[in-house]
This record gives C-alpha cells, structure tokens and sequence, in this order.
C-alpha cells in the first residue's frame, strides 16, 4: 500500500479511510453544528471535499438532509451504490458549479488544505451558502508538534512517525506550507484573518471538539487549553463560520 504524500489527498490513499472512525467524528462535529444550525425543510447539505463518498453518505444517514458530496478525486462509496440521500459530482471547491445561496450547511473537513488557494476556496464556499447558513470547516493546526494521532485512516504507527517526520522535514526546509505542497493548514490567527474576509462570524470550537471527542481527558485538556499549551499540543483547528444574513 502506498502511503506517500499526495498533495490533493494527503498521506494516505482513499481506501485506507475507515468508515466507522469517520462516522464517529461526523457524529462529534455534529453535536458542535447542532448548536448553530437548525434545520429546515428544503434544505440541503453540501460535503466540499468527500473523497470516495463515503463521508457524504454517512452525514445525509447521521443529519437526515440530502446531501451532495463533491471532490476532484470523487468515485463510488464503499457503503453501497444506492444512496438515495445522496448525489455525487467531480468539482473544484475553486470554481462550484453552483448557483448562488443554495445549501444550508457545508461540511468540510481536512480538505481546505489540499487546496491551491484557500481563500477562492472559502469565498466559493460563502458564495453557496444561504444567508445565515453555516460552514463548519476542520484542518491541521500549523503550529502543531506532532499529528495523525487520531487519524480515521487505516495505517500503522510506523506511517504516523514518518509523515510526522516529512512535516518537519518541510519545517527546516521552510516550507512548511500548503503552497508547497506540505500538510500545514493553518493556525488558529491565519484562519480567522482570511475567513474574516468572507464570513461574518469565524468562531473556533477547536477545544470543544477536542473534549467531545476524548472526554475522559477532560481534566487534561482543560489544563492545556488553560495553559495556552492547546496551540501546539492539539493537532487540528476547527471553526464554525456564519454567512451574513440579508
């Protein structure tokens, strides 16, 4: 199994994805969005970056809303031909074939990335959105020390130490960012300065998901966010983004 860096996909090949560890974390970033997003008949779920489809499939069976799943790498869900919930389409987060105000949620998680520029990204993204819809959006935390601790992808610790050790190669290198090709993301101050451009509310949730998803780390957690030790010790950074209303 190849498990090299592919800067459209990341470390790992889509059939390395295990659908249950993805339902697992759809179903914690669910609780998150509920807070946020009340929904309503019509409306429409898009997965900006749903690799094979599985994880499209898995958010219309956990959020009950049809969904469409869009990625350039798109190919049929291991879960099952017959997803009626759900539609398929290869497209580029760049350029949505989309019209205007369409989905009320949009789900995109560790894609952003992957992206050559994140910032037509996130203004297709709004663009979508209905006024008042939200966007709940997931990447790596740039100022992380290590990562893919809890990856929902199939692999060995062996392939965790060595992609840890290839972005750090790209550290001392001083490329370390998603430009190049390296699996950067962002911190928590250069993702809310460029989402701030487009959206009308950026907020982080970075420590809610990190206690939602290992509560019996709580004290821990609470410790390292209290001690300002969470921007690096945490892997990721999450955010929940809000379109401006009419």
């Amino acid at each position: 199994m190849n498990t090299d860096y592919d800067p459209t996909i990341g470390y790992s090949p889509l059939e390395c994805i295990d659908v249950e560890k993805v339902r697992k974390v759809i179903q914690v970033n669910k609780q998150i969005i509920n807070e946020y997003y009340s929904p309503q008949d019509g409306d429409l779920i898009l997965v900006a970056g749903a690799g094979r489809g599985d994880e499209a499939v898995l958010i219309n069976q956990e959020f009950g809303i049809k969904t469409i799943g869009i990625d350039l790498n798109i190919a049929r869900p291991a879960l099952g031909e017959k997803s009626p919930g759900v539609v398929f389409q290869r497209q580029d987060l760049m350029a949505l074939a989309f019209g205007n105000s369409v989905f009320s949620l949009v789900y995109s998680y560790h894609v952003i990335e992957h992206v050559t520029n994140h910032l037509v990204a996130l203004r297709e993204l709004c663009r979508v959105l209905k006024p008042g819809g939200v966007l709940f959006i997931g990447f790596p935390n740039k100022n992380r020390l290590l990562s893919y601790i809890g990856t929902s992808q199939r692999v060995s610790a062996l392939e965790k130490l060595k992609w840890n050790i290839n972005d750090y190669l790209f550290r001392f290198k001083g490329k370390f960012e998603n430009k190049y090709g390296a699996h950067a993301g962002f911190s928590e101050q250069e993702f809310v300065r460029e989402a701030s451009k487009v959206f009308s509310v950026v907020h982080p949730v970075r420590n809610q998901y990190m206690l939602l998803k290992y509560g019996k780390l709580r004290g821990v957690i609470r410790a390292l966010v209290s001690t300002g030790m969470a921007e690096i010790i945490f892997p990721s950074n999450y955010y929940i983004c809000i379109k401006a209303c009419l």
